[in-house]
């Protein structure tokens, strides 16, 4: 078995080879999709092992390239994503051989880590690697009956529009609101903004923007019940202004008949059931910084929000 970094040419195949192990499930595949997530990420290009035999491709593993920051330090960080293995080759250590050999391929980069939220069936893997469990992501659950007065008693109106220039000011803004609190947050710019939720091909959002605050947000189907999630929630944080926020979320709830809302800003809504709902967050460290590393181990100094951590 030969292991290699993917070229561009690689592709169709990886893509092939995804639908093979994979099927469609819940996340397309195909080349406008890849190149989305692994070339033209505003943080850079994705680590991307293959292995062949005889010619064939038998295994993809991709760590996509992120960005986390605490105060004033940047951290590379890398997204353990697509990984599979063709059907015939399963079961001969191929998924741990690539992600090893992807692991010593970006600490050689420098100091870094990764994350992810694997499920039930692909963590226990992870955690024989090195991985460790952080928590399960914190999120409030908004039932939106609880606003049902303050929808029907308002001027529903909810206006929406913002030039490039002024969703930079507001990241910038937000940026430095977080460097302040000294917690781990991916920094945010116009460029992340627009390809992480506008461009993206994956999921469409919904995005009501001022020239004061950002939100994007989807609805997300269940059996029983619809639910809002926002993903993205940017803004000059003054009571005025969530208020504005909030006005938004909840007419776009009612108005697509969501029964919950979800968001991690949970300041947003009085009223709100907040845990550890979410998943379980994992962490592989790849720094000489067992300080650092000990902060990240605990979920409350992590400041994310929804569409940080969500798979996409």
């Amino acid at each position: 078995m030969i292991v290699r970094e993917a070229k561009q040419e690689d592709i169709d195949s990886i893509i092939i080879l995804l639908q093979a192990s994979l099927g469609e499930s819940l996340l397309k595949k195909s080349a406008e999709i890849w190149n989305f997530k692994h070339v033209i990420n505003p943080f850079g290009e994705s680590t991307v092992l293959l292995a062949e035999e005889n010619n064939e491709l038998i295994g993809v593993r991709a760590f996509m390239t992120w960005r986390w920051q605490m105060g004033n330090q940047i951290w590379n960080a890398y997204r353990a994503v697509d990984t599979a293995t063709h059907p015939k080759h399963q079961g001969k250590g191929i998924f741990k051989k690539l992600t090893l050999q992807a692991l010593d391929k970006i600490h050689e980069k420098g100091d870094c880590f990764v994350f992810n939220t694997p499920n039930d069936q692909s963590r226990p893997g992870y955690l024989k690697m090195g991985w460790q469990e952080v928590d399960k992501i914190k999120v409030a659950l908004v039932p939106t009956f609880f606003y049902a007065l303050a929808y029907f008693f308002s001027k529903n109106k909810v206006e929406s529009g913002i030039t490039t220039l002024q969703l930079q000011t507001l990241c910038e803004i937000h940026n430095r609101e977080l460097v302040n609190k000294n917690v781990l947050f991916t920094p945010k710019s116009a460029q992340y903004i627009k390809w992480r939720y506008e461009e993206n091909p994956l999921q469409t959002y919904i995005i009501h923007s001022t020239p004061d605050c950002y939100v994007a947000m989807y609805v997300k189907k269940h059996r029983f019940f619809d639910e809002l999630r926002v993903v993205e929630v940017i803004g000059n944080h003054d009571f005025s202004i969530d208020k504005v926020i909030k006005k938004a979320i909840i007419s776009y709830a009612f108005k697509n008949k969501c029964y919950i809302i979800t968001v991690a800003n949970k300041h947003l809504f009085a009223f709100n059931i907040y845990g550890h709902f979410g998943p379980k967050l994992t962490f592989k460290s790849l720094t000489n910084n067992a300080i650092f590393d000990g902060i990240a181990l605990d979920i409350n100094n992590w400041k994310y929000s929804l569409g940080d951590l969500e798979l996409f």
